[in-house]
């Protein structure tokens, strides 16, 4: 990664720690949220979510929201819905913030952060 990418990926993070969620105003909506690739940024991001809680694997269950923006590659930020099963399904919900660096298909999870709407 270069240091122009790298500058432009540092600064995006400090604005987006701030709030997450305002970035939903200022992102392009993503129309299909059933699209194969925006599938496979969720799921990622629950691979890594994953690796960082202490609970059973999450599932995802659907993407609610999402919308996209061009830093130094392409920022997906979703609403996602997952499942836990523990003998009946416990539903969480997730924001998520991944980016995912453009031609090589590299995915970082940015930030994640459980949500009650």
């Amino acid at each position: 990664m270069g240091k122009v990418e790298i500058l432009a990926l540092v600064l995006s993070i400090m604005v987006l720690q701030d709030s997450v969620s305002a970035l939903f105003d200022g992102c392009n909506p993503i129309n299909n949220l059933n699209d194969p690739h925006v599938v496979e940024i969720a799921k990622f991001a629950l691979s890594e979510i994953n690796k960082q809680i202490n609970t059973r694997p999450l599932k995802l269950k659907s993407i609610h929201q999402g919308c996209s923006q061009v830093v130094a590659g392409i920022s997906y930020l979703l609403r996602i819905s997952t499942v836990e099963t523990m003998g009946i399904d416990l539903i969480k919900k997730f924001e998520v913030l991944v980016w995912e660096k453009a031609g090589s298909g590299d995915k970082k999870l940015i930030s994640f952060k459980p949500i009650n709407a």
